[in-house]
């Protein structure tokens, strides 16, 4: 390599180091020499002037010419690009680990590096990126193996995602370190399906320590046919989801419809921006006004009643609150809501009678006491009463699994300390489940609950509890310890959405899962320092690892990148009514131009 200045820019001159032919030791000619302009973070802009050499005995290659290019050149910047290997690199990272957005990296790129680049050149780079990743995790697989192998084996978590107008996203997880270690995009969560993801796995990694799934049928028949004899458990939190669902449902459904039927929560907002609107022209100071409610004369009732009423709504409007934030059926809105109805009903009733002593009527007590009066009903209280004891059988499968409330979240992955604490939850569990059955004989009230979680607890049984993997006899610190849910991976696939999100500003990420789908987990793992120990040896060095993909490898994995993205939606900015309203006017345009011979 030699340099040389040309106008404002170096040039930089390249040629292969091998004077000989590898075939048969033949001196080597130039075949031709080209010149290449060179866009780099590292050396900034040059021209690469590059010797090309060939062997006279053995130029061809079928149709192709055998040709001796520069190793230096490879290493900066891939075949056929002006952009090195670095540009592309910072740009991915940017994008898929930072989250910037593109005019972000635009404006980076060109007051740090005096890089100018287009959206589409950086569209075009995050894409190469997430291809070079993926080449690089692919040949990486036997370093990826070892790894695993040294800390003594994997966990295998397997979930997929779905969202509006994308296909789904299958990701197969080690639950040890989180790295992932398959990711492709499937049509469905059908057996058939998830099977070639599954033996990718195997076949790259090995067998798992044991697997950890949700309850969906196809998940459980895929693994039963390519894992037969490892274990596999389905999440606590799945479980105890599909029991809530079945035993709570239905009641629950008829609760939430008669409040919305009965319209309760715009009325109550309505009426409440009635007060805000009153307590701001009453020049009413809120906190220290709901403050002196404590210890206020009754005459005073009649000035602080505004606020009294607000506080009364204010308070019935967060019912959702009394949630943990797991969903349904673990949090209840609805239930909350109706049950909030019920007690703010009888506080106001209370009210009325007192302000009646002062001789007062005030209109917005009488309009919230007729809201809830709306949930005076037989029909939804009876439904209520009945749903209270699939309520305390819930309840009690959340205890002896230990979901407690203030522990467990959606990124919790609930581990288990000892072998001990799994032989008591074992224990806990079959004892409940005996509790049930003979109390399913001796009386016959509330049936169906108790055959629905006595099924579900006979069903799997065996699925839920899985002791801890000793590696050294005499160290338990190294114990590999199953999550007991799945939540490592469902928290991944929230931070895609919400990163996605952040990168386009957007909130339809359905686009960008059939964009980028199976690619980005995979890039992901760059986020984890032993991943990139382990696959590219450090940071600094990814230029050089992604220089080593064979072009032909890169080229064959980009055509499937690409075909991924061929089933994708392409969306409309405009909704529905504006859609048809423009063909309709575009219609008329037509015709108008038109000559009348065909048009009605």
């Amino acid at each position: 390599m030699s340099l040389a200045c040309v106008e404002s820019k170096i040039e930089i001159r390249f040629k292969s180091p091998y004077g000989y032919c590898s075939i048969c030791s033949h001196v080597l000619r130039v075949l031709k020499t080209q010149r290449t302009t060179v866009i780099s973070m590292k050396y900034r802009e040059f021209y690469a002037v590059e010797t090309l050499l060939f062997c006279p005995e053995h130029k061809y290659e079928g149709e192709h010419i055998i040709k001796y290019d520069s190793p230096e050149l490879n290493q900066i910047v891939p075949p056929y690009s002006n952009f090195a290997y670095d540009v592309a690199i910072h740009i991915g990272i940017s994008r898929f680990l930072h989250h910037k957005q593109k005019s972000e990296i635009q404006h980076e790129l060109k007051i740090d590096y005096g890089i100018n680049i287009s959206e589409g050149g950086i569209t075009h780079l995050s894409d190469n990126f997430l291809i070079y990743c993926r080449c690089v995790h692919e040949l990486a697989s036997i370093n990826i193996k070892e790894a695993i192998m040294k800390r003594g084996g994997y966990f295998l978590h397997i979930d997929a995602t779905v969202e509006k107008d994308s296909d789904m996203v299958f990701v197969g997880m080690n639950g040890v370190n989180g790295w992932i270690l398959t990711s492709r995009k499937i049509e469905s969560e059908d057996s058939e399906e998830i099977i070639p993801a599954l033996e990718e796995t195997k076949s790259r990694y090995g067998l798992p320590l044991a697997i950890k799934r949700d309850m969906g049928k196809g998940m459980e028949l895929a693994v039963s046919k390519i894992f037969p004899g490892t274990p596999d458990k389905i999440c606590h939190f799945h479980f105890l989801r599909d029991i809530g669902k079945d035993i709570l449902s239905e009641r629950y459904d008829f609760i939430r419809k008669f409040l919305i039927d009965n319209k309760i929560r715009t009325r109550l907002r309505k009426l409440s921006d009635e007060l805000i609107t009153e307590i701001i022209a009453g020049g009413y100071d809120v906190n220290v006004t709901f403050d002196s409610i404590l210890d206020c004369n009754l005459s005073e009732l009649k000035n602080n009643k505004p606020v009294f009423v607000y506080a009364i709504i204010t308070w019935l409007l967060n019912y959702s609150k009394e949630g943990d934030g797991l969903g349904f059926p673990f949090d209840l809105p609805y239930v909350s809501l109706y049950e909030r109805c019920c007690k703010a009903r009888i506080i106001i009733e209370r009210l009325i009678l007192l302000l009646a002593e002062l001789k007062r009527v005030y209109k917005p007590m009488i309009e919230l006491k007729n809201i809830l009066m709306l949930v005076n009903d037989q029909e939804i209280k009876s439904c209520h009463e009945k749903m209270a004891y699939g309520r305390f059988l819930f309840a009690k499968l959340r205890e002896i699994l230990r979901f407690d409330s203030e522990v467990v979240n959606m990124s919790s992955v609930m581990e288990t300390t000892c072998d001990e604490e799994v032989f008591k939850m074992e224990f806990e569990l079959e004892q409940f489940k005996k509790g049930l059955s003979q109390d399913l004989l001796n009386d016959k009230s509330k049936i169906r609950e108790k055959k629905i979680v006595i099924d579900h607890l006979e069903r799997y049984a065996d699925k839920l509890f899985l002791t801890n993997f000793r590696i050294d006899p005499n160290d338990p610190s190294k114990d590999i310890i199953m999550h007991r849910t799945n939540n490592i991976e469902e928290h991944l696939f929230r931070k895609l959405k919400i990163n996605q999100r952040r990168t386009h500003g957007n909130k339809d990420v359905g686009h960008d899962l059939n964009y980028y789908g199976s690619y980005l987990p995979i890039a992901w793992n760059l986020a984890d320092e032993e991943y990139v120990k382990t696959v590219y040896g450090g940071m600094k060095n990814i230029p050089d690892v992604f220089s080593q993909v064979l072009y032909e490898m890169f080229k064959l994995e980009q055509q499937r990148f690409y075909a991924e993205r061929k089933g994708r939606i392409i969306k409309f900015k405009h909704d529905d009514s504006e859609i048809i309203e423009i063909i309709g006017k575009g219609l008329e345009n037509l015709e108008m131009q038109s000559n009348g011979l065909l048009t009605p």
